[in-house]
């Protein structure tokens, strides 16, 4: 227990209140998430089966004079759903899975968060689109399973389970906002950055090394990379690439012994924010990746442990002029298709990981309940387990 403790503290993502400094201070508490009949400071202010966190903001003048949500983290859009009607007042109109016309984004430990009950066509955002913490996300709304304007805020872990980010004597700690402020207060507006990834070395055309992704120079502070909406707890390391020319680059992560995946990112900045491409085999199989790398470019290559996964590697590194090339060398021969020009080094790998959709809906801000979950704890802490795409 004290190692996933240590695990989940490592890699937890805070937030920052989803509005502007503008509209911060027409939102108020309307319902906290539900603790089995309490909310997270031991009150009553919630209602049996409420898997979030509800924020009112004037009823329907303030809906009207619009209410701008963004995103509490940095973090990349899973779900943008629009178009559902947004004047709902009995708690049960279709749409959204509840949670009406919202968004869904996928943050860099794994959780995601929900923005439900949205006005219609404010969504500002598309999916697969990463989104900086307090990016313009839209509006508050009432649409989906509302009885009145509000922001329905939900966290959930990789395996869909709801965490409540508030720390108090009847919720779980630690606190998932950066700022929590006082009870029946609002959360503070205060982003949090993961940082930058940090280089374990450097990597160049025709490199072959031996090591551990546990090894000399690895770290364990990233777990999600923006490639897929799959994220890992085992230690990282990372390298630089980069080469004088343009051409093809080929890299192969043979011997392992455990389920180790790899990534090419367009900088050490590690926010998700721009993948190059990604190879994600199940179990302990090779993994390759060929992608187009621009003369002089910066490239971070990462080797990331899925599910704790520790294990040695070979990591080879092969680019279409050799070793030694340059700017002033010939053309190469086209490169021809191998082992590593696989469907699966594309930037979003194809498996038979299930995407995480919401299966349940949203909130009622005191209407009859429409959500009903396990308890938090049952899920193994969240953040240390992962739902696994793998066969077999």
């Amino acid at each position: 227990m004290i190692a996933l403790l240590v695990i989940a503290a490592a890699l937890s993502q805070d937030y920052s209140f989803a509005t502007t400094a503008e509209h911060y201070g027409y939102f108020y508490p309307t319902a906290y998430y539900d603790h089995d009949g309490a909310d997270w400071n031991c009150g009553d202010f919630q209602y049996s089966g409420h898997r979030g966190n509800d924020f009112g903001v004037g009823s329907w003048s303030g809906m009207d004079a619009g209410r701008d949500l963004v995103a509490a983290a940095d973090g990349t859009v899973l779900v943008a759903h629009d178009g559902e009607y947004d004047r709902c007042s009995t708690g049960d109109c279709d749409g959204g899975g509840g949670f009406g016309n919202y968004v869904k984004l996928q943050h860099a430990d794994g959780k995601v968060t929900y923005y439900g009950h949205m006005r219609q066509w404010s969504v500002a955002v598309a999916e697969g689109q990463y989104v900086p913490c307090g990016t313009h996300l839209g509006q508050v709304g009432s649409s989906g399973y509302s009885t009145g304007p509000h922001l329905h805020f939900e966290v959930r872990n990789a395996e869909g389970s709801q965490g409540d980010p508030f720390d108090g004597d009847c919720s779980f700690p630690p606190s998932w906002w950066v700022v929590q402020g006082a009870y029946m207060g609002l959360p503070g507006r205060a982003c949090e950055s993961s940082g930058p990834c940090t280089a374990a070395g450097v990597l160049a055309c025709g490199d072959a090394l031996d090591g551990r992704n546990d090894g000399a120079g690895a770290t364990d502070e990233h777990a999600y990379y923006g490639c897929s909406e799959f994220s890992y707890t085992g230690p990282e390391v990372v390298w630089t690439f980069s080469t004088p020319r343009d051409e093809p680059v080929t890299l192969a992560l043979t011997g392992l012994a455990a389920d180790l995946d790899l990534y090419v990112l367009g900088s050490l900045a590690c926010d998700a924010s721009d993948c190059v491409t990604a190879s994600s085999n199940p179990h302990g199989e090779d993994e390759g990746v060929t992608f187009d790398a621009a003369a002089g470019e910066e490239y971070a290559v990462v080797v990331d442990g899925w599910e704790d996964a520790v294990s040695g590697f070979h990591l080879a590194v092969a680019c279409q002029g050799g070793e030694d090339s340059g700017p002033d060398d010939t053309e190469g021969p086209t490169d021809s298709p191998g082992p590593d020009d696989s469907e699966a080094s594309g930037p979003w790998p194809p498996g038979d990981r299930q995407r995480l959709e919401p299966s349940e809906p949203g909130c009622g801000c005191g209407a009859v309940p429409r959500i009903s979950g396990g308890a938090w704890w049952l899920a193994p802490l969240g953040l240390a387990l992962r739902r696994r795409r793998r066969a077999g």
